[in-house]
Order: C-alpha cells, then sequence, then structure tokens
C-alpha cells in the first residue's frame, strides 16, 4: 500500500461520523448551563453570577459556534436531515439555523481571504488593517465591555422558510417562561450571557482563526479550550480535511499537522501573535496587518 492510499483509508476512517458521541457533547453544554444557572440562583451572590454568565457564554459558544458548524458540515450524525431536525438544540435557540449559516460559510471555506469573504470586510471594520492599530485595545478591552454584541451579532429571518422555524420556537420559548414565571431567569441566564460572553468568544475565534498568521490559518490546541469547544481550536486541519468531524480534529492534527506554523497554547499566546510583526513576503495579504510596528 502506498502513501496516498494509506492517507486516503486514514482520512474516510476519520471522517466517519457519530452521532450518538454528537449527542453526548450538545447535551453536555445544555446541562452545564442549566446547572450553572441552577447553582447561580441557589447561592444568590454577584460574584458567582458574574462567573456563571462567563461559563454560560462559554457553553452557549460551543453550541453556537461549534456544534451549529459542525452541523453545517453535515458533520454531526450520518443522516443530513438530523441536522436541520436538532438545530432547535444548537441553532434556533441563537436565532440561527443550518441553512442560514451555510451560504457565507461556504464562501469563506471556498474563497479564504477574498475580497468576498466577509472575514475581510469584518477584519477592516474592527481596524485590524490600520497602521496603527492597538491590539490590546481590540483583543482584551472591546469584547469584555461588551463589543462582541454589536460585532458578532447576526439576526434574519430570510428567507422566511428559516425565519418563520426561529419566530415559533421563540414564541413557544417566551409563552412557556410567561406561564411558569420564568421571564427574569430567561433573561438573566440566557440573554446576558448570550450578548455578553458567548458573543465575546465568538469575537475572539474569529479574530484568532486568521489573523496575523504566516499559513493563513492559526490552531489553538489549548486543551481547556478545545475541551470545551469541542476542538474547535484545530482550525487548520479543518480548512483543510473539512469533512472530520469535531471528536477526530486532534487526532488529524497529530497526524498531519502537529509541526504546522501559527500554533496557539492559548489566549494569552494569541495576543503575543496577534502583536507580532511578520515578514510580508510570507503572509498572505488578508490576514498581514499594514501597520510598520506592532502596538
Amino acid at each position: 500500500m502506498d502513501k496516498t492510499d494509506r492517507f486516503m483509508q486514514e482520512l474516510k476512517a476519520l471522517s466517519r461520523k457519530r452521532g450518538l458521541l454528537s449527542i453526548a457533547a450538545i447535551l453536555r453544554d445544555w446541562a452545564v448551563i442549566i446547572g450553572m444557572a441552577a447553582a447561580s440562583i441557589r447561592l444568590g451572590h454577584w460574584a458567582f453570577y458574574i462567573l456563571a454568565v462567563w461559563i454560560i457564554g462559554f457553553f452557549q459558544f460551543a453550541l453556537s459556534e461549534a456544534m451549529l458548524h459542525e452541523a453545517a458540515h453535515y458533520n454531526l450524525f450520518r443522516w443530513k436531515r438530523l441536522h436541520h431536525a436538532l438545530e432547535f438544540l444548537y441553532g434556533l435557540p441563537f436565532f440561527r439555523t443550518v441553512t442560514l449559516y451555510q451560504p457565507e460559510h461556504r464562501i469563506h471555506h471556498s474563497r479564504l481571504g477574498g475580497e468576498d469573504d466577509q472575514l475581510i470586510n469584518d477584519y477592516r471594520s474592527l481596524g485590524l488593517f490600520r497602521d496603527d492599530v492597538s491590539i490590546s485595545w481590540i483583543w482584551i478591552f472591546k469584547p469584555i465591555l461588551g463589543f462582541g454584541i454589536y460585532y458578532t451579532t447576526i439576526l434574519t429571518l430570510r428567507p422566511w422558510r428559516e425565519g418563520v422555524k426561529i419566530v415559533a420556537f421563540w414564541v413557544a420559548v417566551l409563552a412557556a417562561c410567561f406561564y411558569f414565571g420564568w421571564m427574569r431567569i430567561l433573561v438573566l441566564y440566557w440573554f446576558v450571557p448570550l450578548v455578553w460572553a458567548n458573543y465575546s468568544f465568538v469575537y475572539w475565534s474569529e479574530i484568532e482563526n486568521h489573523y496575523n498568521t504566516v499559513s493563513g490559518t492559526r490552531t489553538n490546541v489549548s486543551p481547556l479550550y478545545n475541551l470545551i469547544a469541542h476542538n474547535g481550536g484545530y482550525h487548520a486541519v479543518h480548512h483543510k480535511y473539512p469533512t472530520i468531524p469535531w471528536f477526530n480534529l486532534k487526532k488529524a492534527h497529530a497526524l498531519w499537522f502537529a509541526g504546522c506554523d501559527d500554533l496557539s497554547n492559548g489566549f494569552l499566546d494569541t495576543y503575543r501573535q496577534l502583536r507580532r510583526n511578520v515578514t510580508e513576503s510570507s503572509v498572505p495579504v488578508f490576514v498581514r496587518p499594514t501597520r510598520a510596528t506592532a502596538s
């Protein structure tokens, strides 16, 4: 067996879907969200509430970005229809559906770094291509101050076939919460984490994945991050082989990408890399800062 055949066999094996494992991962996220909300309500302390908001937001991110993203690639289950049927677990609570997620994300994969890749406009609007860019302000302070909601909020009801599903879901949720007297809980333990913490994690992820990289894509190998975000940090191998499901990304990274450029060990390491100077000759134009010196 030659190397090509061996590689194709490995890729095929790593691309197999495991529906029960995906369901378990999704239920884990919901269990943590509900458990943190219950613990915060029971303790009734403002400091624990802030902690709960950020933990809940992180697990919302795991659902709304990692799991919805995997569903958009049909990587959660063997049957494609099931990805749409179960989007009430990882899409509709975040005002999104698999179908709404797919078009822009397909462009991102097929035309990464091109002018029709929305990421370029996002980086430009954030000021990341400015000569006087301040990475400290953009990476650390803006999301903590709530800028993530402005940057990442995605709310559309078009096409109506998808919008009707979102509206129907939230009408049912709001009616149930109103009937049982849970409206305050919904606001404090769903919407506050959603618009503050979850959108901050989305914001960080969008910048980390491609900005100021040598290869064009950054990989975050932090064990904690990947444990919570369903291996979402292994972004380079995902871009190269998007049919590999979330639970095999770490294994695929170890096989083929362990020595790749742009490896980050976590939040602070990414911050260091975002601030570094990278030679123009080795960096794709869409990820290279135009500043002469890092700030």
